[in-house]
């Protein structure tokens, strides 16, 4: 009986403490999903060890954990992440009708990383991707040395990759670099 109520209680300890200690790693992956957006936003928790607590989630709603807006697991504190790693992300409150929305440049760019034109009809702007739907191989083989991402139909961008491209598609530096890449 002791040994029964010492595992139930281990494991109620555990349950809740571990989420505290680990750490929350945020990633986007840019390629035409099954929701049809071009970019898929992910959370994870690690925990020193593996990457757990895998949620999949629509930009609105990843924009409101990541700046602390909503809370959840990923984000208990309410930290205002993007403003803590220098990144103009927000939500916007409308004075009068005080709806919400985003406001969230470099998400609006994640895109051209991709493609040379948007994969819809309804964006006529040029993307930065030298081949028609994808990268050029010299852009393939950049985006996998800076950032880790070896297949962009495929992999994430995420934890210190993810802010640094956030960064980067802001920057007209690093873009001219980019484009450049054939």
């Amino acid at each position: 009986m002791k040994l029964l109520l010492f595992l139930i209680s281990w494991i109620l300890c555990a349950s809740v403490i571990a989420p505290s200690s680990a750490k929350a790693i945020f990633g986007v992956k840019v390629s035409i999903g099954a929701n049809s957006e071009v970019t898929s936003y992910v959370c994870y928790l690690y925990d020193g060890r593996y990457l757990t607590q895998k949620k999949m989630m629509d930009k609105e709603s990843f924009v409101k954990i990541v700046s602390g807006h909503w809370p959840s697991i990923y984000n208990p504190k309410r930290i205002d992440y993007f403003a803590e790693h220098n990144i103009d992300c927000s939500i916007l409150t409308d004075p009068v009708t005080r709806k919400t929305s985003l406001g969230c440049a470099p998400f609006d760019s994640l895109w051209k990383i991709h493609f040379a034109t948007y994969p819809f009809q309804t964006n006529s702007e040029k993307g930065w991707g030298n081949k028609y739907h994808r990268p050029s191989p010299k852009q393939e083989i950049y985006l996998y040395n800076r950032y880790g991402v070896r297949r962009v139909d495929a992999d994430y961008f995420l934890d210190t990759n993810f802010w640094m491209i956030l960064h980067d598609v802001t920057d007209p530096e690093w873009i001219n670099n980019y484009k450049s890449l054939y």
